[in-house]
């Protein structure tokens, strides 16, 4: 994902970031798909890694898994939002 063009990141830019993002990652195998399917199937990998990991929380800007927002067991809700949310905390 940090290879997006949206992004506008070079190769040392994204590394750099990896490095200080992995130290605080869990690995989750999937071994199982979420029960709730996105129109997307690109959208898909992200549904069922939130739900095996069972995360409480997955941020997105992307529009087929905002619509599934009250859908699934974690809470999906936009980058916008959830600044919002946390600076209120």
């Amino acid at each position: 994902m940090l290879a997006y063009p949206k992004f506008r990141l070079a190769v040392d830019d994204r590394n750099e970031i990896l490095a200080e993002y992995l130290p605080y990652c869990e690995i989750v195998a999937p071994k199982e798909d979420c029960p709730i399917t996105s129109r997307d199937p690109r959208d898909q990998p992200f549904l069922d890694l939130a739900h095996a990991g069972k995360a409480d929380l997955l941020v997105t800007g992307d529009r087929d898994l905002l619509i599934l927002a009250e859908r699934t067991a974690f809470v999906i809700e936009s980058p916008e939002a959830y600044r919002l949310r946390t600076q209120r905390s």
